[in-house]
């Protein structure tokens, strides 16, 4: 298949009806991502696509049929016959729901208590394998972050390194396709961390089993012990981190979407903005954020290394925050 960046002249928005199988699709973000349908479910009304270039290239993702907006389609294209856009409208009318679930402040008061107990023992572990501070030391250097048995062999003793690869492989490439980081949110809101504000699970598969609530609980739990105890250990209660939003409407306060993405990187802060400025408003925020909410960092995370090299930090989010 010949991949273009630039969608023909009549290109126009998607439609469910354009979600033919083998289709060429182009994401509407600002370098046109170009993407092929690959496969349709009317039991989750959803549309998988693989990646055709950039970074992503060759992986799977996943949407719902709704969000077919987020892509251009050739309009010379053959669409879906008919019953099968009926099906799938019908799929997408009983799964396409509003789901808020809020937050119990005896439950957040629980969670306080487990996340205590669980640092304490995540600072004796640290401290046991011998991760100390050094002099002068760095966050680049410090041996809990750089080890890659550090995190492993701690979520393994809680058996959620299953869990750690599947959400950590699917943030980094793309947040918002498939379920998995969905399912994390409803454990945060369950855990009384974070309410949830979207639409509810079309794919249950991500609730049961080894990847149910109860796993991602402990999972969630175990790593902001981790981090938090690795940042006591450095003597440290705050980091300094960037984010920037972009939008072609005016811009909005954080909604309470359980996680934030942030940076590190002064530069790649200013990389993100320079891609903003393409839409009509963006802007670039900074401000010491508290290390208990710090759940996922490119420190001590290998996916969000190597070709997504953004200095990222994944932080629980704050809606009544200041800034981000």
């Amino acid at each position: 298949m010949l991949i273009t960046h630039t969608p023909p002249p009549q290109a126009e928005v998607a439609t469910l009806a354009n979600l033919t199988p083998r289709a060429k699709l182009w994401m509407r973000d600002p370098r046109r991502t170009p993407v092929c349908v690959t496969a349709l479910s009317k039991d989750t009304a959803s549309f998988t696509v693989e990646v055709l270039d950039f970074e992503d290239k060759g992986t799977q993702w996943t949407f719902p049929v709704w969000q077919s907006d987020k892509f251009l389609c050739d309009t010379e294209m053959p669409t879906l016959p008919k019953a099968s856009q009926e099906a799938l409208q019908t799929a997408s009318h009983r799964l396409n729901q509003p789901l808020h679930v809020p937050t119990d402040a005896t439950q957040r008061a629980n969670t306080k208590a487990q996340l205590t107990k669980l640092t304490a023992q995540a600072h004796a572990w640290l401290t046991n394998a011998g991760h100390l501070r050094a002099a002068a030391q760095s966050l680049e250097t410090f041996s809990a972050f750089t080890d890659p048995d550090a995190l492993s062999a701690w979520l393994t003793h809680h058996d959620v390194q299953h869990i750690e690869s599947d959400v950590a492989t699917q943030y980094v490439s793309n947040p918002h396709a498939g379920e998995t980081i969905k399912a994390h949110r409803l454990a945060l809101a369950d855990l009384g961390l974070c309410p949830f504000e979207g639409r509810i699970l079309r794919d249950t598969t991500e609730i049961t089993g080894n990847k149910s609530l109860p796993h991602r609980k402990r999972h969630i739990l175990t790593r902001l012990a981790f981090l938090r105890a690795a940042f006591a250990l450095l003597g440290m209660s705050h980091v300094p981190l960037y984010r920037v939003i972009y939008s072609d409407t005016a811009l909005t306060p954080p909604r309470p979407n359980g996680f934030t993405s942030a940076t590190f990187g002064q530069e790649v802060a200013l990389r993100f903005l320079k891609a903003g400025q393409a839409k009509r408003h963006a802007a670039l925020y900074w401000q010491h954020v508290p290390v208990t909410r710090l759940f996922m960092t490119h420190l001590e995370t290998p996916q969000m290394r190597g070709l997504y090299d953004e200095r990222e930090a994944l932080l629980l989010s704050a809606p009544q925050g200041p800034l981000f």
